[in-house]
């Protein structure tokens, strides 16, 4: 079963994420990200975003690329993926990166999935470390919430801010409970997301 979603010309990201896992959908937008996340990208529309995921075919898709991509809907610790299953259509690169979402960190969930968001007035627990590899809380306006550093990333190493800070990032989930209702995290991209 092959389903197409059209909106605005176009497939439409929020319309995908409401279909079965197993289903095979094709969805356009933009890539919020390029090899830093490693093999994963993420898509965004006007309607939402989702995370890409294929060890070869998305190895040449850089963050501002424009394209169309077709693949199986699954779950991998609670984030909706797209199992991406041939290579996808690239329209262009270097397209201007969807406007974050203001939110607070209690909005870290399932409505922001996959999706650029911004939070304001943060303060990292370990102010003044370093950042490493693994989860990296922080504070802002009296709610909690974590990054997340993947080996590698560009990160690793540099300093954690000390006092507050605003932060972008690419809204997540990494869950062991089933069903997934925890362990949702913003990956940073580089040092411009700070």
């Amino acid at each position: 079963l092959l389903i197409f979603f059209k909106s605005q010309g176009y497939p439409n990201i929020s319309t995908a994420r409401t279909q079965s896992i197993g289903t095979t959908v094709t969805v356009k937008g933009v890539v919020t990200n390029g090899s830093e996340l490693g093999q994963a990208r993420f898509l965004q529309d006007a309607t939402g975003g989702i995370s890409l995921y294929h060890a070869n075919y998305l190895s040449n898709v850089n963050r501002g690329d424009s394209l169309t991509v077709t693949g199986q809907l699954s779950y991998y610790r609670g984030l909706l993926q797209v199992n991406v299953n041939s290579s996808p259509t690239i329209h262009a690169n270097n397209i201007n990166l969807p406007i974050p979402n203001l939110i607070n960190p209690l909005m870290i969930g399932e409505l922001t999935e996959s999706q650029l968001i911004r939070i304001d007035d943060v303060v990292f627990s370990q102010s003044g470390g370093t950042f490493g590899v693994g989860i990296h809380d922080f504070s802002s306006n009296n709610q909690n919430s974590n990054i997340y550093i993947r080996p590698n990333h560009p990160l690793v190493g540099s300093k954690i801010p000390i006092g507050s800070v605003n932060l972008i990032g690419i809204s997540s989930q990494y869950s062991f409970s089933v069903p997934a209702n925890d362990g949702y995290q913003i990956l940073l991209r580089d040092q411009n997301d700070i």
